[in-house]
């Protein structure tokens, strides 16, 4: 079975404060099973929690990679951001669509204004050695070229909050 793990975090519990806020280091994962026929990997880090008053219309998106070999297993602490393996790519987080410059092209964690969210960490076998996605590219985007390619996903759920600082501006 195609697996995604973290050695920084189980399923279901609470994602270390070093991995959020103002603190732009990305966790540790790991996966096993790469499904056949895989010819490359995608990621995104999402937070379905995000409050209303916010009016967002779909997850809030913290990290978006794609072009992940399918021979790696892992994505190291830090990779991002600025220690990704060769020919891996990052798009903005949503974080950029509230003005915040800082989180751009990279790992951005979660930072939930109100109390606990959940952060899903969705791992896509594609069926396509490489995606053209634009630099500037959203989530919508990345799923629209993501999903339509992809052969299996699996999924590593974790918490965070609320955050002990208030959002960036």
């Amino acid at each position: 079975m195609f697996t995604i793990n973290s050695p920084a975090v189980a399923d279901g519990g609470e994602l270390p404060e070093k991995y959020a806020e103002k603190n732009l280091v990305s966790p540790p994962l790991t996966w096993s099973n790469v499904p056949e026929g895989t010819k490359s990997l995608a990621l995104a880090m999402t937070d379905p929690d995000l409050p209303e008053a916010f009016n967002f219309p779909r997850v809030f998106a913290h990290w978006l990679v794609y072009n992940i070999s399918p021979d790696l297993q892992e994505l190291p602490e830090g990779a991002s951001p600025g220690r990704m393996p060769k020919g891996t790519e990052e798009l903005n987080s949503d974080f950029v669509l509230f003005g915040s410059e800082a989180h751009k092209n990279h790992y951005a964690g979660p930072w939930p204004p109100d109390r606990s969210h959940r952060y899903v960490f969705t791992l896509y076998a594609l069926k396509v050695e490489h995606l053209e996605i634009e630099g500037n590219a959203d989530f919508v985007e990345f799923a629209k070229q993501v999903l339509p390619v992809t052969i299996d996903t699996t999924s590593l759920c974790v918490r965070y909050g609320p955050a002990g600082s208030p959002l960036p501006g």
